[in-house]
């Protein structure tokens, strides 16, 4: 009778053994997939996921294909989950660190699911079968994400952990063509004309639609109660970037300026900046990455020159109107990037700005009357 074995062997060792094999160093190897020495042993241990250019770079340097080191990888976790088991003092614990009553508001999560119903409703929201599934999936932590934040980092971890996956799951759904990255940076000058649309429900869809034909999926919701992330980006398995939007502080300039802060990441830091599987390729210095996507959207939504007139002097009423015209965006992104800039104080020209407020649909906000 064939039994099942009781240990899990990670893709590390088959990536060790083939080291060996082919005298490539483990330093060589990391260097060709773009990881710090931490990193790499993260991948070796299991502790993180083989993502699609991981898998490409392993194809290219080791052999076999990259469907085979994704196969590898996805076997190893599905191993662990049969070898796992969790005492129900475990259970409890990680369902009590779930924001959960924010999950039930927005529909997430049934509102009468407790106990075991509202432990098998959260596997099923993130897609895994077990806890044990669920922590190697989530190994590496939210913190290997890059979010932009008015904090150094989340309030609560878990909370932001959700509202990704709520990105996630709505990417998986979108019809997204291979990436492009050339088109989708030529792409981005005319998106800032969307705003125009006065309702989120209107230039979403557009926004959605438009950067899907060049394999980039936007996506957006309510954050729950403890995630201050405004946005996120992140390239899924399949190598398409995901731009996922919170509508934070509900400001059509705040909207747009983190939607062109996560393009900016993509465009300028690649997949060696960001991973939505836990298997995170972060810079060295993150800090100058901010900086670099902040410029890259500040100069979209307001170029150079018309930023260096209205800066020049205190802007009236009339002068943004103009700058928004040239600009092809609203005034109330103009006052945006003006108090960012500290030329016009926070609230003084704030009557030009769209807001927005939550009703029953947690993934878009209306417009406040």
């Amino acid at each position: 009778m064939k039994t099942d074995p009781n240990w899990a062997s990670p893709p590390g060792e088959t990536i060790r053994r083939l080291l060996a094999a082919r005298e490539v160093s483990s330093e060589e190897l990391a260097d060709r997939i773009g990881l710090r020495s931490d990193q790499f042993e993260t991948l070796i241990s299991g502790q993180s996921r083989i993502t699609l250019a991981i898998a490409e770079a392993l194809a290219e340097t080791l052999g076999s294909s990259p469907r085979f080191w994704l196969a590898r990888d996805k076997s190893y976790v599905r191993e662990l989950a049969r070898l796992g088991a969790t005492k129900p003092a475990d259970e409890e614990s990680w369902v009590a660190t779930m924001p959960t009553k924010s999950m039930k508001r927005y529909g997430w999560l049934p509102q009468a699911a407790r106990g075991q119903t509202l432990r098998s409703q959260l596997l099923t929201f993130f897609g895994c079968a077990s806890i044990q599934e669920w922590g190697v999936r989530y190994s590496s932590g939210v913190g290997e994400v890059a979010f932009r934040t008015s904090l150094a980092f989340p309030a609560d971890g878990m909370a932001t952990l959700v509202w990704l996956r709520a990105g996630e799951k709505q990417a998986e759904l979108l019809g997204l063509r291979k990436y492009n990255s050339q088109g989708f940076k030529k792409l981005l000058p005319a998106l800032r004309r969307l705003s125009a649309f006065k309702h989120p429900k209107s230039y979403l869809a557009r926004l959605q639609s438009a950067c899907s034909e060049v394999g980039v999926a936007v996506t957006s919701s309510r954050a729950p109660d403890g995630c201050r992330a405004s946005g996120a980006s992140w390239f899924n398995r399949n190598g398409n970037p995901v731009i996922h939007l919170s509508f934070r502080h509900l400001s059509e300039d705040h909207f747009w300026f983190t939607f062109f802060h996560e393009a900016g990441h993509v465009v300028l830091h690649g997949q060696s900046h960001i991973d939505g599987e836990g298997a995170s390729i972060i810079a060295a210095d993150p800090s100058d990455q901010e900086a670099e996507a902040n410029a890259f959207a500040q100069d979209i939504l307001l170029p150079l020159g018309v930023r260096e007139r209205l800066t020049a002097d205190r802007p009236s009423r009339s002068a943004i109107l103009a700058a928004a015209r040239e600009s092809q965006v609203t005034p109330g992104i103009v006052v945006g990037q003006l108090e960012n800039a500290g030329v016009l104080l926070h609230g003084k020209m704030s009557f030009l700005k769209r807001r927005y407020h939550w009703e029953a649909d947690p993934y878009i906000p209306t417009v406040r009357s």
